[in-house]
């Protein structure tokens, strides 16, 4: 019995790259997804420096508007960031469709 658990068939390794090759739309969507939060991000960004200016000049309209801006940015990018780890995560899973290391 010991014999038989030692003398188990070589298996060949093979390329993980299913999702680049046959499922390109899954790797496609990712990228979407990432570079729309990139954008967000600099958004974000542009309205935090806007409500120091609107700040700064004391006009309330123009403070309420970019908080309102930042706020928008801010939750549009933490959004894309849970979607995309939601991606990764499952793309990691051994049991998933597009499992891959890559």
């Amino acid at each position: 019995v010991y014999k038989r658990v030692l003398d188990k068939p070589v298996t060949e390794s093979k390329m993980a790259g299913i999702c680049q090759r046959e499922n390109g739309f899954y790797v496609d969507t990712v990228k979407n997804f990432r570079d729309r939060r990139y954008e967000y991000k600099g958004l974000n960004k542009t309205w935090k420096g806007k409500l120091g200016d609107a700040k700064k000049s004391g006009n309330p309209i123009a403070v309420q508007e970019a908080k309102d801006m930042v706020t928008l940015f801010d939750s549009l990018q933490l959004a894309h960031k849970c979607i995309l780890n939601s991606f990764y995560g499952y793309v990691m899973r051994k049991g998933a469709r597009w499992y891959s290391m890559e």
